[in-house]
């Protein structure tokens, strides 16, 4: 037992360290209240990741309004492993429903 358990954690390993497998890689997150995590994304045909993705930051630390969605951009970045990084673009703090 623990075989497709290792697998899979082997496979994240993989995805951190900027590998794409299955046409999957992940993308350091800089900026904003999600900044240092990382994102695991598929790469769509062309090999480009989604154009961004917005987020509440919910229990981060920092002044952040929990509120507002921060909104993160795909940014080419040559000197890290997947070759983008996403970039911390702004805070919507409209609270229309």
């Amino acid at each position: 037992m623990g075989g497709e358990n290792s697998d899979h954690l082997a496979l994240i390993r993989r995805w951190l360290a900027g590998e794409i497998v299955n046409n999957t890689v992940s993308i350091k997150i800089v900026g904003g209240p999600f900044n240092g995590r990382t994102k695991i994304v598929e790469l769509s045909q062309a090999g480009l990741p989604p154009a961004g993705f917005r987020g509440r930051p919910g229990r981060a630390p920092g002044p952040w309004n929990p509120a507002a969605k921060h909104t993160y951009l795909a940014v080419r970045a040559p000197d890290t492993s997947a070759g983008w990084i996403y970039e911390y673009a702004k805070a919507d703090t409209t609270t229309e429903g």
